[in-house]
This record gives C-alpha cells, sequence and structure tokens, in this order.
C-alpha cells in the first residue's frame, strides 16, 4: 500500500462524507419559501429543491461506489 493510495483513499473517503451531510441537509432543508413566495413560485422552487435533491444524491451514490470499490480492489 503505497502513500499515494492511502491519501487517494482518504481524500474520495472525506469528499464522501461531505456529499452525504450535503445531501441531508438539502433534502431535510426547511420549506422556507413556502411563505413569501407566490403559488407559481412554489411550485418552481419545489421543482428545483426536488432535482437538486436528486442531482446530489446521485452524487453521494456515485462517491459511495467509488469508495467501496477503492477499498475493496
Amino acid at each position: 500500500m503505497t502513500s499515494s493510495w492511502f491519501l487517494n483513499t482518504v481524500s474520495l473517503m472525506a469528499t464522501t462524507v461531505a456529499a452525504l451531510l450535503i445531501f441531508l441537509y438539502v433534502y431535510k432543508a426547511p420549506r422556507l419559501a413556502d411563505a413569501w413566495q407566490s403559488p407559481e413560485g412554489r411550485a418552481a422552487y419545489a421543482q428545483h429543491q426536488r432535482r437538486l435533491v436528486i442531482s446530489v444524491g446521485l452524487l453521494a451514490a456515485w462517491l459511495l461506489i467509488q469508495g467501496v470499490g477503492v477499498i475493496l480492489l
């Protein structure tokens, strides 16, 4: 096991943890826009929030798969 492999693994794990924390924040974020937006604005915000959750979730899942691959291979 070389030092570069170790550093790459640690950085991948740190990035994965950060992506998971961002996903949890985005997923559980309070719906602040509901109080001050119009119905059209609320619909657009909900769609944007949904797309953001999906994209960050896919990023976190991909990083998890890479992390497991690095550890197992």
